[in-house]
């Protein structure tokens, strides 16, 4: 340990409880799309400067879920049919290389556990109607598997495009039918990784993601220029 500097424990500051307050009030829909980001309004929400409010701003658009142009304000993305296909068709290319990598390299014990704990706090959850307490058991369970890869770069790559979906995400699972489906999914995805068996966590994956992304599509206005939604990519081309 000679020579060693150690660095203290990093403390949350006003930016980053400003951020968690805007990326949840994005996802629930408190803040819904479209809307405005008023640095004064929100200070004032949320009790603090508008330095804060500045920065996780920035934060958030780098992660996609605002818009800020210069002399004009920021506001929070809107919901479109081409944003969430070529949101999804990202997710799938990035989260199929991952889940093949997880499944040759076998998941560790600790990602195991990981994984099993979040699959059951999601569920208990949704049985007691706490929405942010799912989400949050829901992105733990699928980067358990993701980690599983041993990729970091990988792992961190899909981070801002999974955090976008999650604003589509939510319309999916409002049917107990759906979320009993995308429930099966998930286990059939972590015990594919479990066995080894990549093909099949590539196919569950991209099962499971392209349902996802027509449940979604289905409640959106279709398109303003009538084109058709980017295509997704199919298993087989994961698996060649």
């Amino acid at each position: 340990m000679a020579g060693t500097m150690l660095h203290p424990p990093r403390r949350k500051t006003a930016a980053d409880e400003a951020e968690t307050a805007l990326f949840q009030g994005i996802m629930d829909g408190t803040i819904p799309p479209g809307a405005p980001l008023r640095l004064q309004d929100l200070a004032d929400q949320l009790d603090m400067s508008m330095m804060p409010i500045r920065e996780a701003i920035r934060r958030l658009q780098g992660l996609g879920l605002v818009e800020v142009v210069a002399h004009k304000g920021a506001w929070v993305r809107p919901l479109t049919v081409e944003d969430l296909y070529d949101t999804y068709f990202t997710r799938i290319h990035l989260e199929s290389v991952a889940v093949r990598e997880a499944a040759a390299r076998r998941m560790p014990d600790d990602l195991v556990e990981r994984a099993r704990s979040a699959f059951h706090a999601r569920q208990e959850a949704f049985g007691r109607g706490d929405l942010l307490a799912s989400r949050d058991a829901h992105e733990r369970f699928h980067f358990a598997l993701y980690e599983a890869s041993g990729s970091t770069w990988l792992t961190h790559s899909i981070w801002p495009v999974w955090r976008n979906s999650e604003r589509y995400r939510n319309e999916s699972m409002r049917n107990p039918e759906h979320r009993a489906a995308r429930d099966a999914e998930h286990m059939g995805m972590f015990e594919a990784l479990q066995a080894g068996d990549g093909p099949n966590a590539v196919r569950l994956l991209v099962q499971h993601l392209t349902t996802s992304c027509h449940l979604v599509a289905s409640a959106l206005e279709p398109s303003a220029n009538g084109s058709p939604p980017r295509a997704l990519p199919t298993a087989d081309e994961f698996l060649r």
